[in-house]
């Protein structure tokens, strides 16, 4: 899978997670609606779909879904 790829699947589980088709790749992820909650439903996803289990304080730390992506990719 490439960056691109990463980023594409990435933005899919966000905008299905928080159920807004809105968000895009550079969207600041908390201004999208990001808390506790979805985080750990993002990662469950990251995990099943993407077979990458990142440390919950990633997704706090990404501020966007590139950055999220890129956390991912680094993590393979």
């Amino acid at each position: 899978m490439t960056g691109q790829d990463t980023t594409t699947a990435v933005l899919e589980i966000v905008r299905q997670v928080l159920d807004d088709p809105r968000v895009g790749p550079d969207d600041d992820l908390f201004d999208a609606g990001f808390d506790s909650l979805t985080v750990v439903r993002t990662a469950a996803r990251v995990r099943e779909r993407l077979g990458v289990d990142l440390p919950l304080g990633t997704y706090f730390d990404a501020a966007t879904v590139s950055d999220l992506a890129a956390a991912v990719e680094e993590a393979r």
